[in-house]
Order: C-alpha cells, then sequence, then structure tokens
C-alpha cells in the first residue's frame, strides 16, 4: 500500500486527521528551524544576561492567556460538537459569545494591570539590576498591551482546531515565528542590543499575524462563523462556562507552573541561569512539537467520536498514538547523547548547559508527553474534573518541591521537582480514559 493510499483510506475523521498531521508535520518542522534560529540570533543582540530576562518577563506576561476562564479551550469542544451536528447558527453564536466576552475580560485585565504596574517593584521581582535596565516598566506596559490584543485574537486558532484543521493554527504560529525572526535579524545589522525592542517584536508578532487572518478566515472562508453581536447570547455563555472552568484551571496552573520555574531560577541563582534552562527546554521542546501534530488533530476529532458514541474509534486512536511514544523515547535518547555538539552549534560556546540538565530535561518531556497521550482524548471527550482537582494538588506542591531540591541541586533540582510532581497525571490519565472505554467509569472518573 503506498503512502497516498494509507492517506486516503479510512473513515471521513481519520483522513482528515492524517491530512492534518502530514500538513502540520511540514508546517512544525519548518517551524522548529525558525523557532531554534531565534535563539542565537536573539542571543547575538542582546547579552544572556538580558536574554533572560525577557525569557523571565514574557512567560509571567503569559499568564493573561489564562485569564481567558478556558474560553478558548471551551469554544473548541463546544463549536466542534456545533459542527457535528451541523448546526451552523448555533456555532456562530458560540463564536460570537468567546470572541466578545474575550474582549470585555481583556479591558478588565489591562486597566487592572496599568493601574498596578507602578505599585509592584519589577527590579526586587526579577532579581534585575536597574543599572542593566533602566526602563523595565515601559517593556512591561508595553508588552503587555500585545499580550492582551493576542489574547483576543488566539480565538482564531481555536476555531479552526474546532474545524479539525490544526495544521492552519501551525501555519499562524509558524508565521508569528518567522516574522520575529526576520525583525530581529534586522535589527542585528541595523541597531544596538535593545531589550526594548526585542519585546516589541516577540510581542507584537503573534496578534499582528492573528489581525490578518481575520478577515480571511470570516470574510472569505467562514462568514457562517463570523462575529456578530446579534448572536452574542447570554445562554450560551452559561454553556460554554460550565466546561470552560476546568480548562481555565487546567491552563492557568500549566502556565503558572512553567512561569513560576522560570521565576524560582531568576531569584536563587540569577537572570542569566534562566537562559541555559530555557536552552534545554526549547532544544526538548522540538520532541513535544512532534508528538502534538499527532494528537493535535485528535482532540476534535475525539469530540466529534464522542458526540456521536464511537468509543471504538477513540479507543484505536490511542493505540496508534502510544505506539508512537516508543519512536518519541528513542529520539529523546538520542538527543540526550548528542545534546553538546547540538547546542554548540546552535548557540556556540556562549553559553553552558551541563548534561545532567538534558537528561533530567529529556524525562521531564516523557513523562509530560505520556500525559498528553491520554489526556488529549479526555479533553476532546470534556472529561476534566479529575485532571482538574491533579493540577491543583500539583500546583500546591510544585513550589516546595522545586525550591527543595533547587537548595540541594540548583537548577537541576528545579527539573527534578518538576519530574516528580507530573508523574501523578500520567498514571491517572491513563487509568481514567481505559475505565471509560471499558465502560468501567463511575463517580468522578466520567466527569
Amino acid at each position: 500500500m503506498n503512502i497516498l493510499t494509507r492517506i486516503t483510506t479510512g473513515d471521513k475523521r481519520s483522513v482528515k486527521a492524517k491530512k492534518n498531521i502530514i500538513a502540520s508535520t511540514l508546517l512544525k518542522g519548518v517551524d522548529a528551524f525558525i523557532y531554534l534560529a531565534l535563539v542565537p540570533v536573539t542571543l547575538g543582540y542582546l547579552n544572556a544576561y538580558e536574554y533572560g530576562i525577557w525569557l523571565t518577563l514574557s512567560s509571567i506576561l503569559s499568564w493573561i492567556n489564562s485569564f481567558d476562564i478556558g474560553l478558548g479551550s471551551g469554544l473548541r469542544n463546544k463549536l466542534g460538537i456545533a459542527i457535528a451536528t451541523d448546526d451552523k447558527e448555533q456555532g456562530r453564536s458560540y463564536v460570537s459569545t468567546t470572541f466578545y466576552m474575550l474582549i470585555f475580560i481583556t479591558i478588565i485585565i489591562f486597566v487592572v494591570f496599568a493601574s498596578l504596574i507602578n505599585v509592584i517593584d519589577w527590579y526586587a521581582l526579577l532579581n534585575v539590576s536597574s543599572n542593566s535596565v533602566s526602563n523595565i516598566k515601559e517593556i512591561i506596559l508595553v508588552s503587555f498591551l500585545f499580550f492582551c490584543l493576542n489574547f483576543i485574537l488566539k480565538f482564531i486558532g481555536n476555531v479552526y482546531q474546532a474545524l479539525q484543521l490544526p495544521a492552519i493554527n501551525y501555519l499562524i504560529t509558524f508565521s508569528a515565528h518567522l516574522l520575529s525572526l526576520i525583525v530581529i535579524y534586522v535589527l542585528t545589522k541595523t541597531t544596538q542590543g535593545s531589550l526594548f525592542w526585542v519585546a516589541i517584536v516577540y510581542s507584537a508578532a503573534p496578534p499582528l499575524v492573528y489581525l490578518l487572518c481575520y478577515p480571511v478566515t470570516f470574510y472569505k472562508l467562514y462568514p457562517y462563523l463570523a462575529p456578530s453581536p446579534k448572536y452574542f447570547k447570554k445562554e450560551y455563555l452559561k454553556d460554554l462556562l460550565s466546561l470552560s472552568i476546568s480548562f481555565f484551571v487546567l491552563q492557568v496552573m500549566g502556565i503558572v507552573l512553567f512561569s513560576l520555574s522560570n521565576l524560582i531560577i531568576s531569584n536563587m541563582f540569577g537572570p542569566d541561569q534562566v537562559t541555559p534552562y530555557n536552552i534545554a527546554y526549547r532544544y526538548f521542546i522540538l520532541v513535544p512539537s512532534l508528538f502534538g501534530l499527532m494528537v493535535a488533530p485528535m482532540w476534535s476529532a475525539a469530540t466529534d467520536a464522542y458526540a456521536k458514541g464511537d468509543l471504538k474509534w477513540i479507543e484505536s486512536s490511542m493505540y496508534k498514538v502510544q505506539k508512537f511514544l516508543l519512536l518519541i523515547a528513542g529520539i529523546l535518547t538520542l538527543m540526550v547523547c548528542f545534546s553538546k555538539v547540538a547546542y554548540h552549534v546552535w548557540v556556540g560556546d556562549e553559553v553552558s548547559i551541563p548534561l545532567t540538565l538534558s537528561v533530567l530535561m529529556a524525562v521531564y518531556t516523557m513523562i509530560n508527553l505520556y500525559s498528553l497521550s491520554f489526556s488529549s482524548f479526555l479533553f476532546g471527550m470534556g472529561v476534566l474534573k479529575l485532571q482538574m482537582i491533579n493540577i491543583v494538588c500539583v500546583a500546591i506542591l510544585f513550589y516546595p518541591v522545586c525550591y527543595y531540591f533547587a537548595n540541594k541541586y540548583g537548577v537541576n533540582g528545579i527539573v527534578i521537582g518538576m519530574c516528580l510532581v507530573n508523574l501523578s497525571g500520567a498514571v491517572l490519565n491513563r487509568i481514567q480514559l481505559n475505565k471509560i472505554l471499558k465502560g468501567q467509569a463511575q463517580g468522578i472518573w466520567i466527569k
């Protein structure tokens, strides 16, 4: 059986998923090189200290993405169900309600943040010297403004995911990274290093791409889903929120945990130590990106299958994902073995990353991917309560566990703590999905 036959063989849902996986792989492959190239280009424009400041700052600002109270993920599921049942009017109402609610939330967030920016001692929070960066508040405020704009417009990606077209969402991300790389490269040739300009470029690129996508998406391709005030419905908001709150808890905890690790490192060991940690993280994040190409279509496809009672398709797809994990484990092992060479080629000798940090980051990556291989289906099915309870427990344990190991093993201890607290999700997600597929799930296991 040739490749073309394999792609076009199977039910409509599976064929669509295969096509999106292939398209996503091509886009993500090119995007991976761009994402990697951004690090040495930015390091060539800034020093490791300034770059560490930006990494920490951007991770903190990314918290605002969680303040949509899970509306984006809720939209993905609810719109997916509306599309599965061919109810276009309901789909447009979900899109419109989400869009205008995001605008309302953003206005509140920006007003509150703008009023507090002078109250917070950013230099103490980030452990930054005012002599090194004199305009930290201006950098934060401008970056925050663009993050807010992106906060509103990123729902466009959720629409494409609900349409089972995650490849389009990857195209948007790819375009934003490419734009950032081009502009940063031009800056290296025309200006001296400036944290202010790096902050603007990195934070402005995504919303700019989304702005360009908006008319294409809603005026040309899918006008029946275009946001409109007359389609805003309070009753749909309640429907969205019933599912979104769970997504919100999972989303905010995930963002806070990653951001908190940067903040702990910056406070305990200085901003310059955030850089090697993030370089190792970005090196191994290539594998989750690859794995995400396969599981991304599964979320919305699982929503469609679960709405139609097709549990056999979910079970069959789950086993295929599990087999793919074996390949992932092999790739991670090879990446550890060649990490020293890879870091040298990538960023040169300016930043030193110990082998131990690479090994621990590979283990952490594998734990997360094993958990994701089950949670993606659970997300699509809207079965979230157990995951929500678990992530809250993880969040409570995260700081004391990471702080304890950081005092003993430095930056490596942060990753050890991250590995330990994430084990519970990997175990519980597998048990829960197996119970559901076998018809044995009751109580919290089915909620």
